[in-house]
């Protein structure tokens, strides 16, 4: 970026000069004013990153040597959500020479087959995340749907899924956190698989928290009389009753009722 060329009191005076005229005359003025060195982009302040570098951000945005604060903030935008981390951006002037820029990154939710397990987001995007570079500690979205290797968006069986599993985080973030499976059991059913207890949970999709905690309470009366050991399935379809199964499909199954047994 070029070097400032006016400083202190003469900075001061040129810029209340330029912008004068600018804030009477309107946008008539705007397009001469401009490419004036005291608007040139001298710093820009990126926030909002967790995995993204700062450096990438303001290399996307390709503002060269010479580039305006008053520039096209719409194609700015658009050549930082061109990166497929980056679910949206807000960029903001600060007059003379500052661009504010902040962004709102894609989050990885879970990991899914390529057929090699890569990072997801909540919408089904493919999330270009080093692995060796950062620990993603997410559950695994099971589906015979595998993304084309040229493809984005994985596909809609898988996306719902990953949508379900924001659902879940939002509802009942200790139960999101011990998942370590999903898939679908079923037309609007899923079966998620946890680490700690190692059972499946049967259950409706946008199920509530309340809901999963009664599943939860009857789940721990099931281990209580079965000496510690957790059964196949908590099944959750049934309205104001948990059923609880031994082995995976068992007709033989305990019933407890959502406020007990």
């Amino acid at each position: 970026m070029p070097s400032p060329t006016l400083r202190g009191p003469l900075k001061a005076l040129a810029f209340t000069i330029v912008l004068g005229p600018v804030a009477y005359w309107g946008p008539s003025l705007l397009e001469a004013v401009r490419e004036l060195e005291v608007f040139a982009v001298r710093s820009v302040e990126v926030t909002g990153i967790k995995i993204l570098s700062e450096d990438a951000v303001v290399e996307r945005l390709a503002l060269g040597s010479f580039a305006s604060v008053w520039g096209d903030a719409s194609i700015w935008r658009d050549r930082i959500e061109a990166d497929p981390m980056v679910r949206a951006v807000e960029i903001r002037r600060r007059v003379p020479s500052r661009l504010l820029v902040r962004v709102e990154e894609r989050a990885p939710v879970a990991l899914a087959g390529t057929p090699v397990l890569e990072p997801i987001d909540a919408e089904g995007f493919r999330l270009p995340i080093d692995p060796t570079l950062y620990r993603l500690d997410l559950p695994i979205i099971s589906s015979e749907r595998m993304l084309p290797e040229d493809a984005a968006l994985f596909p809609e069986d898988v996306r719902s899924l990953a949508a379900e599993l924001e659902h879940l985080s939002a509802t009942h973030q200790d139960f999101a956190h011990r998942i370590s499976t999903i898939r679908w059991h079923s037309e609007g059913v899923v079966a998620v698989r946890l680490q700690s207890p190692d059972v499946d949970f049967i259950m409706p999709i946008h199920t509530t928290g309340s809901r999963i905690r009664e599943g939860e309470s009857a789940l721990g009366h099931a281990m209580q009389e079965g000496a510690g050991r957790p059964p196949a399935e908590v099944d959750l379809r049934f309205a104001e009753q948990v059923v609880i199964r031994v082995t995976p499909g068992s007709s033989s199954v305990s019933t407890f009722s959502a406020g007990g047994r």
